[in-house]
This record gives C-alpha cells, structure tokens and sequence, in this order.
C-alpha cells in the first residue's frame, strides 16, 4: 500500500464509512482506493475536495500538515452565539473579529439509546455541516444526533459534541461514550469486560414488572469496534426562531 492510498484509507476510518461507501459518495468506480497513488487525476482531486472540504488535500497527497483543515468563521466580537450551536476555539484578530474553529456536524448520522433497536440509522449520505458554541467543547472532533431514552442525560434528538479516543487502551471506565461497531452505533456508559470484551450500561434503570432491566447491559466484542468518540456534552433547543 502507497503513502497516499494509506493516508486516503486513514481518512476513510475516521468517517466512519467502508470503502465502497467513500467511493459511492464521490462518485467513482469500485477500484478507486485500491489504485490511488500519487499521480492522482485534478479530476478525482477536486471530487474528494468537493465532497469533504473538511479533508487537508496537501496530506492527503503530500503528507503535509494534519488531515483536517481548521475551518474558521469570522464573527462579529460583540455579536450573540446561536442557541444550536457547538463548539469554538476563539481568537481576537487586529480587525475586532472572533475567529471561531467549527467541527462537523454529520446530520445524517445519529446514536441510538432506546427500547426497540439497538441498530443506528444506515449511513446513505454524509451531510456535513460546521457548527460553534463558543468555549464549550474546545475539544470536540465531531458531532451526531441522539436519539432513545436510554441515557437520561441525553433528550432524544440532542446533539452530541464527541471527541475521538485515538488509543482504546485509554478509555476511563464509567464515562460516556458513542461506540460504533459494524452492526450498531449506540451511546452508552462503558465498563471494562476483561481482554475480548466491552461492557455497555444505560444510565437509565427503568425495570420491567419483574424487576429486569428495560435496558439490559450489552456485551461488545473488541474485535467488533470501528470507532469510540468520548462524550463531551449534549445541546439542545428549546424553540426555533428566525435566526440560525
């Protein structure tokens, strides 16, 4: 495998999709990743530039800089934060202006924590977005919808400020976070299970007449995980006005 076909699977990860997906959603043929090299064509360049404007082309070709490219908006310095946002790393320019960093926010992809199905919603498309909410999650990587009841903390379709745990070996048991296998993406408390295994609670402890759980604690074979993202908060929004 070739430095750039390395670095272009590495992004790949960090969305989330297959291959077959990322090509799907640029709009190439099935052997795209497996051939790409340096002597990309500017066609294919400007199709992945387009469809993820997020991705930092020069390391993705060169290997220069990070993968993603700080994408900022200015603001006016005295102008009021929206009610739905997340996020900002702020920085005051000569000019009198906030320079805000924004994270994506994949509003085609949620969490599950609920009663029925344990399964997220199957990711057709990756909508992206760039959402800010002042200093609240400097931290944060990305950002999906909830939705269930498993989670008191999180109301159902809240958004979820996540930060990706780059080494697994370092997660702190009895936080929360959003683990995706290749079967489910769900939001849970997790507990150490030994070598193989993951423990997921709910902080919800609702019982059925019988005194068992409604949501029982799941079993999540290591082997299994593609991502964890650690749960930094949750946003809200009480009404809708006219301005976004």
């Amino acid at each position: 495998m070739n430095e750039v076909q390395k670095r272009l699977n590495d992004f790949i990860s960090y969305l989330g999709m297959s291959v077959s997906q990322f090509e799907q959603s640029i709009g190439v043929g099935n052997a795209f990743v497996k051939n790409t090299n340096e002597r990309m064509r500017n066609s294919s360049k400007n199709l992945i530039a387009t469809r993820y404007p997020e991705l930092n082309m020069d390391w993705l070709m060169k290997g220069k800089g990070e993968m993603l490219k700080p994408i900022s908006n200015t603001l006016n310095s005295y102008g009021n934060n929206s009610a739905n946002s997340i996020n900002g790393n702020a920085s005051v320019t000569n000019n009198n202006t906030v320079e805000r960093t924004k994270i994506p926010f994949y509003e085609d992809i949620s969490t599950i924590g609920g009663t029925n199905s344990m399964m997220a919603n199957e990711v057709d498309s990756y909508h992206v977005e760039y959402i800010d909410a002042g200093d609240w999650f400097g931290d944060a990587t990305s950002a999906i919808r909830h939705y269930g009841d498993s989670m008191v903390e999180y109301p159902s379709g809240s958004i979820l400020a996540l930060k990706r745990v780059k080494d697994n070996n370092l997660l702190i048991w009895g936080r929360n976070y959003c683990i995706e296998t290749s079967e489910f993406r769900i939001t849970k408390r997790l507990q150490d299970g030994g070598d193989e295994f993951i423990f997921a609670y709910s902080s919800n402890t609702e019982t059925y007449p019988d005194g068992t759980l409604v949501h029982s604690p799941i079993k999540i074979p290591k082997s299994s995980i593609r991502h964890i993202d650690m749960v930094l908060g949750c946003v809200t929004k009480e009404y809708s006005n006219s301005i976004m």
